[in-house]
Order: C-alpha cells, then sequence, then structure tokens
C-alpha cells in the first residue's frame, strides 16, 4: 500500500479567455511590483547597522522570499510561456 497520488497529465489548454487573462495578468504584474519591493528591502536590510549575523540572516530571508514570488510569477506563467502583458 502506497500514499503516493499519481497525477493526470496537463493537458495543454486553449487560449484563455479575456476576464481569465486579466486576472493572471493582473496577478503576475502584482507579483513582479512584490518582487521588485522586496529588492529594495533586502538593499535596506543590508545596510541596517547592529549584529552581522541578524542583519545577514534578515537579508537572506528576504531574498528566500524574493525567491518564493519569482517561482509564483513562473508558475502562473507556465515558465514564461505565457505571458500576460
Amino acid at each position: 500500500m502506497t500514499n503516493v497520488i499519481p497525477f493526470a497529465p496537463r493537458m495543454k489548454q486553449g487560449p484563455s479567455t479575456a476576464p481569465e487573462a486579466e486576472d493572471r495578468a493582473a496577478l503576475a504584474a502584482d507579483l513582479i511590483d512584490l518582487v521588485e519591493r522586496v529588492r529594495e528591502m533586502t538593499e535596506r536590510a543590508a545596510a541596517l547597522p547592529g549584529p552581522s549575523l541578524q542583519i545577514e540572516q534578515t537579508a537572506q530571508n528576504l531574498l528566500d522570499a524574493g525567491t518564493a514570488l519569482e517561482r509564483a510569477v513562473e508558475a502562473l506563467t507556465e515558465d514564461g510561456e505565457w505571458v500576460p502583458f
């Protein structure tokens, strides 16, 4: 007995409907904006005075958050194959 769930292969869907495409494009734009804001916060965090280990950990956590947001954009745009704009 196994607890592995087999996934069915994803079938290529036809073109997105206009409202769906607009929603996806808006979400992608918001995620890209968040990535930029996280990058700016990382720069600000790296410039803070204080114990270097804390600053380094803070900056690393922000970089990890930015990476997660970038992956979300990639998933939403199917690794860049679906470009909403």
